[in-house]
């Protein structure tokens, strides 16, 4: 047995996603926040949202269908059509997938012995990357500059997470770090 839900934004009512699950969830996934794209976690955190069970107790085959007609009904935002964040037309889910251990064994081998980068592919793509993007960051207790904030944040015991938080203003700062600004370099 299945549900079919959808999410609506609190600002303007506006249904955003549908999904399904199957009803032994006991419907714990219509509420989940995690497994989500970026697109639903933006409309999310920028409106709020709230959910909707649309029909329940209905066979799996039942609810893929009703998925399909309702994605269809209000549009998907990837393709211009409508309101919808889902990233397909539905109908594709598959209730309690189980995997054999045989299956992960056979998964486990097709992949073991096999290089997808070498060490110097990995070295290079490394210092390629080193600086890139990297802003300065001033103690201005003490003038030091660092040259990244996760420099920054090992020298100063500070997470790495909570300093970003702080240089970009989304939290109080009260460590005296700030990035520094092209006049100060």
């Amino acid at each position: 047995m299945a549900y079919v839900y959808i999410h609506r934004r609190l600002d303007n009512n506006n249904v955003f996603y549908v999904g399904i699950s199957s009803k032994e969830d006991n419907f714990k996934r219509a509420s989940y926040t995690h497994n989500r794209t970026n697109y639903w976690k933006n409309i999310a955190k920028l409106t709020g949202w709230s959910v909707e069970i649309i029909l329940k107790d209905i066979e799996w085959e039942a609810a893929c269908k009703l998925e399909c007609e309702l994605i269809r009904k209000y549009g998907r935002i990837d393709l211009g059509t409508g309101t919808l964040v889902n990233l397909t037309d539905g109908g594709e889910g598959s209730p309690k997938k189980i995997v054999t251990e045989s299956t992960r064994k056979k998964m486990s081998n097709s992949r073991k012995g096999k290089i997808f980068l070498t060490q110097e592919i990995k070295d290079k793509i490394g210092a390629k990357s080193k600086g890139r993007n990297c802003k300065k960051v001033l103690n201005t207790k003490t003038g030091e500059i660092y040259v990244s904030a996760t420099e920054a944040a090992k020298k100063n015991n500070i997470s790495r997470d909570n300093l970003a938080g702080y240089l970009t203003g989304k939290a109080k700062n009260k460590t005296g770090l700030i990035y520094v600004t092209e006049a100060v370099k």
